[in-house]
């Protein structure tokens, strides 16, 4: 009887983590914003990542000299980007 039920509660936790998201980390990539820098430092295109469940905020990752910097997407230069996004 014992075996029995280890064997209902492994199918039940197998059935529940199937459903779980690989990263469980539910925090937004970006904490801190820069408002103004020299956008001729800018190395690569910048990264969008659209809200989503883990994160409620819209998020513009630059890379400048080496170091990926997060541009709030209400500045003027964050709406720039997100206007221009589709080109």
């Amino acid at each position: 009887m014992n075996s029995l039920v280890t064997v209902v509660l492994a199918c039940l936790l197998v059935f529940c983590a199937q459903g779980q998201p690989a990263n469980r980390s539910s925090r937004c990539k970006c904490v801190n914003f820069i408002n103004k820098f020299n956008t001729k430092l800018i190395k690569t295109e910048p990264v969008i990542y659209e809200p989503s469940v883990f994160c409620p905020n819209t998020e513009i990752i630059v890379t400048i000299a080496n170091k990926e910097k997060c541009v709030d997407p209400q500045s003027p230069l964050g709406k720039l980007i997100l206007k221009n996004k589709h080109r």
